[in-house]
């Protein structure tokens, strides 16, 4: 179904303007949408994380899949997981079918489709080294595809042959585990979040990648930037790779001051940041 939608409502910046084309589908009605999806620019949207529309709206499609499906196959070890699942739900889901290895999940606001594509870590874990395979519709044309784990070419914090394709829902192993070990990791990374992270208020989490050679929120801190604000959104003083925005605050005040960061980063130690989270829209 098509709506008119104002864009600081679904994300969580709470920035953006409107969009006239906004489309909420299932997984019964993708293929309704062939023609209408294959003439204009089209922006995938999941839980809204690690995004930030422009104040001036966006003029494309934005897909909404509400695909929530979620099996477990016993037999198999696997979970089929619908594209829409949150993440933190899909932790909680393991640690109720005493599953291992999905416990880095529980603080990661976003879409199991999200993380298919930015390929969503933390503590150690990468969703890339559960899956086995992803279900995915081909806006090209318009079928829907098979990818196994290879095809994907995962590498950290991104993936490939997704362009174009909206994430049905992803397989994952699924393997038995101690129950205690299972809520034990889980109360760790929930703790460990808390302590170091700022809450997820006005915040899209990590704002730039980090990589093996350097941590971008060090980078940050020891450029002297923790607290440094624009227009109402700042560098979290908590951790510098996460920026704060105040109620009312406008995702240009946002893009300039990752600008910002990025050059004084660049002019101080050579290293060019990597933007994690995506601006959609015009803000040049």
């Amino acid at each position: 179904m098509k709506y008119k939608i104002k864009l600081s409502n679904i994300t969580t910046y709470k920035f953006g303007g409107y969009c006239d084309s906004f489309y909420k589908i299932s997984e019964d009605d993708i293929g309704s949408f062939k023609e209408v999806f294959s003439n204009r620019e089209n922006f995938i949207l999941g839980k809204g994380s690690n995004v930030a529309f422009s104040d001036d709206g966006y003029e494309g499609n934005i897909i909404n899949p509400n695909f929530n499906s979620l099996t477990y196959n016993d037999s198999l070890s696997e979970v089929r997981v619908g594209a829409s699942v949150f993440l933190p739900d899909l932790a909680r889901y393991y640690k109720n079918n005493n599953l291992v290895n999905m416990e880095f999940l529980i603080g990661i606001p976003g879409s199991v489709g999200g993380a298919v594509k930015m390929n969503a870590g933390a503590y150690g874990w990468e969703f890339s080294d559960v899956i086995k395979s992803v279900e995915a519709y081909n806006l090209e044309t318009n079928n829907i595809e098979i990818l196994l784990k290879e095809e994907l070419n995962f590498s950290y914090r991104s993936s490939e042959n997704l362009d174009r394709k909206i994430v049905i829902s992803a397989t994952l192993s699924a393997d038995k585990g101690d129950p205690n070990l299972i809520r034990s990791r889980l109360k760790e990374n929930i703790a460990y979040r808390k302590k170091t992270q700022p809450a997820a208020i006005y915040n899209a989490g990590s704002v730039f990648k980090n990589t093996k050679d350097y941590s971008a929120g060090e980078l940050i801190d020891k450029s002297g930037l923790k607290g440094y604000s624009i227009d109402g959104v700042k560098v979290s003083n908590k951790h510098a790779n996460f920026f704060i925005a105040s109620k009312g605050a406008h995702s240009s005040s946002l893009y300039k001051l990752v600008s910002h960061v990025k050059e004084v980063v660049d002019n101080k130690y050579g290293i060019s940041l990597e933007k994690e989270i995506m601006f959609i829209g015009k803000f040049d």
